[in-house]
């Protein structure tokens, strides 16, 4: 009796175990397959919990061995995440172009050559050291997810911040009639001068913001818009013929900055994509030819400008609101999780001995 309760007990046991044997097998099938179909995330907790289950050691180590594997895959995944795209890449390098040829013309400009090899030397010396700085530093040490465009970006709003400037002291000046008008060199300086700043801010900020293509895309358009906006908006507002034009540039500047501003604070909050920013642009533009045609239309005196920029402003704005909001369902561009740096450094003051002592840290 004794012999026959021990054979069906040893019997019910062997059961048991070709159960939890099939039951860990056929979880061990599921998590290859997530391995091979790029799941890392979850082939690695399915792994994990299958060494530690295991029916014997060898399938533990075979668990294990596999649970690496996805380990590894998953930070090689995260250290591509953190570089550059081929497309950011592309377009800093299509901006050195721009920014070596403006250089160049800004120093022929400064230095009046007197001979053609003098004047062709800036444009074959300043455009290469410009391609090939980029190239270089890419070679050596890959730039960041963001900070291609960043740079870039920055070039265009410096640039944009010049001619808002320009264009307010030709104003100024025109309505002064006291020969003040700055003349080429000035121009080009301050164009130039704007450029490279904006350059070395769009550096600064995109490596200690740790920016996405999205997120410079979105500041670059606040900017760009905030200017337009006002700019018109002033334009139609302001009842002085003499000082229109002037309002019209101080108020862009004003607006140009403010959007600059919320840009940079708002971006990564929103952390819109490339493709929603593109979208909002595209609604922009088309609220504000439709906002100025209707008005053509409906008035029937185009020869009326002030209420044509007010109508194009109201446009553009609504253009905007509406696009953003039907677009509120898109995919963001989120910020890396891995290797992120700080946003912003952290100021302190320090008690000595002597009175109090103001520092700044953060990581770079």
């Amino acid at each position: 009796m004794l012999l026959a309760l021990l054979a069906l007990f040893a019997s019910a046991r062997a059961a048991a175990a070709e159960v939890d044997r099939t039951e860990w097998d056929t979880r061990y099938a599921q998590a290859r397959a997530d391995l091979v179909a790029g799941r890392e995330e979850r082939a690695n907790a399915a792994f994990e919990r299958l060494a530690t289950d295991a029916p014997t050691p060898e399938d533990a180590r075979r668990a294990d061995e596999l649970a690496e594997i996805c380990r590894a895959k998953i930070q090689r995944n995260a250290d591509v995440a953190l570089i550059r795209t081929p497309q950011e890449l592309t377009l800093l390098y299509s901006t050195a172009f721009i920014y070596g040829l403006g250089s160049s013309a800004w120093v022929a400009l400064m230095t009046e050559p007197k001979n053609l090899g003098a004047a062709v030397l800036p444009f074959a010396v300043l455009t290469t050291a410009s391609v090939g700085g980029v190239a270089l530093f890419d070679g050596y040490r890959p730039f960041k997810r963001g900070v291609p465009q960043s740079i870039a970006t920055g070039v265009y709003l410096g640039f944009g911040e010049g001619i808002w400037a320009v264009g307010l002291q030709h104003a100024v000046s025109t309505r002064r009639n006291n020969g003040s008008v700055w003349g080429d060199k000035e121009v080009a300086s301050v164009l130039w001068g704007g450029a490279t700043l904006g350059a070395v801010g769009g550096a600064v900020v995109g490596t200690l913001r740790n920016t996405t293509p999205g997120r410079v895309s979105f500041t670059l358009s606040t900017s760009l818009w905030g200017g337009f906006v006002s700019s018109f908006a002033a334009t139609a507002l302001s009842p002085n013929g003499e000082r229109r034009t002037e309002h019209a540039f101080l108020s862009g500047l004003i607006g140009y900055n403010v959007g600059l501003a919320s840009g940079l604070i708002l971006a990564p909050t929103v952390a819109p994509s490339v493709a929603r920013v593109r979208f909002v642009d595209l609604g922009g533009i088309t609220g504000g030819l439709v906002g100025a045609g209707m008005y053509t239309l409906v008035a029937g005196e185009p020869g009326r400008t002030r209420a044509a920029f007010g109508a194009s402003a109201i446009g553009a704005t609504l253009g905007l609101g509406l696009t953003w909001w039907a677009t509120s369902g898109m995919q963001t561009d989120p910020q890396n999780k891995h290797g992120a740096a700080p946003n912003a450094f952290m100021p302190n003051l320090v008690r000595t001995s002597d009175g109090w002592l103001a520092t700044v840290s953060g990581q770079l």
